[in-house]
């Protein structure tokens, strides 16, 4: 039976249509994949076929298909199984993923340039050449690819179903990339200072409900509509349905301009 998707080989791939200059230019686009790589992708000097790679990888294969658009790739998408990860906490199951390379000695310059280094999940920090108007499409990048979002709802038998509490959670293996992204967006969106705290695996950068929702109009005004994973959007959307009072104006443009989109 024939797959949409190859097994991941070893090696990579550069013998395919791609802007090879994407990351030399500011867009919407640029900003909100170069967000999306510094959550979920990596680059890759490699020395012994004298290749530089940049590589993507998300257990949402949509998300990838919509950034191989933007930036002109013809790269096969690969699926990486699900295996065993070795952690200093122990041993964890990882879940299948899926991945596309891209060889060029341009873009992995261009990166760096922009501040990405070689496995860097413990060494990014924010970069600070990122115009104002394109903050949001990579701070919604590096959330869709490094951030998660969820509410809780209270059950009663005899009370009406509850909706208690929204909150987004940022996540990097790195504490200054969280300490300086909390500052950046406290001062920008005027929310309350939040810690850097650390959890099993990673740091993690956490806000609950007025700060949340100051958030989501933050990531969401004027967003590409293909630039966006609808996964993590729904869970706002589904949160607005249970809790109407916190819709406002700004709130229900986003939300009608997404329903009309589908």
């Amino acid at each position: 039976m024939q797959t949409e998707f190859k097994i991941d080989p070893r090696g990579g791939h550069n013998r395919y249509n791609c802007n090879f200059d994407f990351f030399k230019h500011w867009t919407d686009e640029m900003a909100y994949v170069l967000g999306f790589l510094y959550a979920d992708g990596d680059i890759t000097d490699a020395i012994s076929s004298r290749t530089q790679y940049i590589e993507f990888s998300s257990t949402d294969k949509d998300i990838l298909k919509e950034i191989k658009v933007v930036m002109n790739s013809g790269h096969p998408l690969f699926l990486r199984p699900a295996h065993l990860v070795k952690h200093r906490n122990g041993i964890y199951k990882s879940n299948n993923s899926f991945i596309f390379r891209i060889g060029s000695r341009t873009m992995f310059n261009d990166l760096i340039e922009l501040g990405v280094t070689p496995h860097k999940s413990k060494t990014i920090i924010f970069p600070s050449s990122i115009p104002e108007e394109y903050l949001r499409h990579f701070v919604r990048g590096y959330f869709d690819g490094d951030g998660c979002v969820y509410f809780r709802q209270l059950r009663s038998t005899t009370k009406p179903l509850m909706v208690k509490g929204l909150s987004i959670i940022f996540t990097s293996g790195s504490f200054l990339f969280l300490e300086k992204l909390e500052e950046i967006i406290r001062n920008r969106l005027i929310l309350n200072h939040r810690g850097v705290h650390r959890n099993n695996r990673a740091f993690q950068l956490r806000y609950y409900t007025r700060d949340s929702i100051k958030i989501f109009k933050f990531l969401y005004k004027s967003c590409p509509k293909h630039l966006c994973l609808r996964r993590k959007f729904n869970i706002f959307n589904n949160y607005f349905n249970l809790s109407k009072r916190n819709i406002d104006f700004d709130v229900n443009r986003i939300l009608k301009n997404y329903s009309e989109s589908n």
